[in-house]
Formats: structure tokens, C-alpha cells, sequence
């Protein structure tokens, strides 16, 4: 059975957009034009791809099966445009970009933003694990996160590192040290993070290293709510170094046996390197980096 790129443009665009129109409004076509594509789509199946609700569509469970593979289309076609025009510049496109440390990132977008005006960044501010899951799923093309683990489909730049810190009002006893040991931190009411938190994850393994355990009187979905919850008194709070912002609330002080860097990643899938606007970011990122940051990490 021959499938037409016009039936898999249309089923993407759908699923991507959210509704037809829009859908119609991405591929620079008619409504009636995309909705034609879908039924002749469907037609082949004997369920429905699509949901249709009242504000919009959403996959049925065939539908996110054919999604699975159908999204692989556009990268076969972007792979044949670069192998015919090496040069080609990102130019009026959507990057999606998932980012766990705005902080950190923002300032790399924005210049990826400058250089290639006629590209739509859509930004998702996500976790670590989140942003993982949706590079690997094809759902953004660069993720940007401390990549801690390794994978065979995954490639990663080194782009900028920090350590773990404790977080503390400025009135706190404990505010006037220069550093805090894990023991003195042990005793004192605690904000924490969800388990599935990156940081919260860093923080238990420094605990169980000094063979001590973790416990929250305070459990928080973010850095944002973790500052606010030690500004008010709540805890002494934990982050990554750079993710707190200079805030006259909050006293940052290091914490004696966090050691190590983490290290925060710019990721994409690696058979999707030299694909227009992929490409064109990791190159802008091998060149903002901090400077002490010299090799890319291809897992």
C-alpha cells in the first residue's frame, strides 16, 4: 500500500498544531487540503487516528503508534535538503528546544534567536528526566539538561557546570558560615524535591555518601517554590549553583563534601546532527560555552 508524504505531512502537522487550522496554516496549505490528507490517511486503517474533540484532535493510541514513526518523515526529507544544499541556514522553521535551567540556557537561546530571526523557538521548561524523555520521543530536537547517564542514541556538549549548594535565609544561624558539612545541614528542617528530581536526586547521593539520609519537612516541584518556601522561613533549601537567582532573600553557601560538577549538556538525538537548525545550535553553543568546557560527548 503506497502512503503519499502529503498524507504523513498532514497526519504530523495535525498532531503538532493541535487542530487543523493550524495544521493548514504550518504546511502553507487549505484546511480542506489537510482534512482531505487525514481521511485519505485513515482510510487505510480500520480505527481512527484521530480524536476530533471541540477545541481541536488528539491520537488515538493507533494514531501515537503511527506517530512514533511517521515523525522520523520530516528528518529524511531535511537529511535529502542538506546532502543537496551542505549550506543551508535554518531559515523559516519551528527548533523545539526542552530546557531545564533557564538560567544557564537563556542566554544561548536568545543568541540562536538573534542569528536566525526567521525561526520559531518553541521553548518547553521541563526536568531533567522530562527533558531527557522528550529528545529521546522526537518530541524536541535539543534538550538542554545535565545528561547523567549514557545513551546509544544520545549525543552531548558540555556547555557549563556548578555544584550542589544550600540555600538559606540571611537571618538563619547557620547563614554566617563560608561552607556547611553535611552533618550540620542533617539536623535542620529541610525543603526538598520530588524523587524523580535531578537535584533531589544529586542530594540523596551526597547524604548516602556520608552515610546519612535525607528528610524534608517540605517537598516542592521547583527551584522558583524552593526559594520561596526558604524565604519564608520553611528550611534551608538545595539547587544547583547557577539556578539561583542573586536574590536578597537568599543566602547561597557551598557545602563541604559536594565536590563534584555537574555538568550541564546540550543534547540531541545523534542521527539528527546535521539536520538544519540542530546543527546551526550546537555550532552557536560550541562557541558560547564556558571556555574550560573542551570536548563533546558523543554517548
Amino acid at each position: 500500500m503506497d502512503y503519499s508524504m502529503a498524507e504523513i505531512r498532514a497526519f504530523n502537522a495535525t498532531l503538532q498544531a493541535g487542530n487543523f487550522t493550524r495544521a493548514a496554516d504550518l504546511l502553507e496549505v487549505s484546511q480542506p487540503a489537510i482534512t482531505a490528507q487525514i481521511r485519505k490517511l485513515e482510510s487505510r486503517f480500520s480505527t481512527p487516528l484521530l480524536e476530533r474533540l471541540s477545541k481541536g484532535v488528539r491520537a488515538t493510541d493507533l494514531g501515537k503508534q503511527l506517530y512514533q514513526i511517521t515523525r522520523q518523515y520530516h528528518d529524511l526529507e531535511a537529511a535529502i535538503e542538506v546532502l543537496s544544499n551542505p549550506t543551508l541556514s535554518p531559515g523559516k522553521m519551528t527548533l523545539q528546544v526542552a530546557n531545564a535551567s533557564s538560567i544557564i540556557f537563556m542566554p544561548l537561546i536568545a543568541e540562536f534567536s538573534r542569528r536566525f530571526p526567521q525561526t520559531t523557538l518553541k521553548i518547553k521548561s521541563v526536568t531533567t528526566s522530562e527533558c531527557r524523555a522528550l529528545v529521546l520521543n522526537r518530541e524536541v530536537d535539543i534538550g538542554l539538561f545535565p545528561l547523567l547517564d549514557e545513551s546509544s542514541e544520545l549525543s552531548r556538549l558540555a556547555f557549563s557546570s556548578h555544584r550542589l549548594v544550600a540555600v538559606l535565609r540571611p537571618d538563619h544561624p547557620l547563614a554566617e558560615h563560608k561552607a556547611l558539612s553535611v552533618s550540620q545541614l542533617v539536623g535542620e528542617p529541610l525543603i526538598v524535591y520530588k524523587p524523580e528530581a535531578c537535584t533531589q536526586q544529586l542530594l540523596e547521593q551526597l547524604f548516602v555518601r556520608n552515610q546519612l539520609r535525607v528528610s524534608g519537612n517540605v517537598v516542592v516541584d521547583g527551584r522558583l517554590d524552593m526559594s520561596e518556601a526558604v524565604s519564608h522561613g520553611l528550611g534551608i533549601g538545595f539547587a544547583l549553583q547557577q539556578d539561583i537567582r542573586p536574590d536578597p532573600r537568599l543566602t547561597v553557601i557551598p557545602i563541604t563534601e559536594a565536590t563534584e560538577d555537574v555538568v550541564e549538556h546540550v543534547v540531541w538525538m545523534k542521527n539528527r546532527r546535521s539536520l538544519p537548525g540542530i546543527r546551526d545550535f550546537i555550532q552557536l553553543a560550541l562557541e558560547q560555552r564556558c571556555g574550560a568546557l573542551s570536548e563533546v560527548s558523543e554517548l
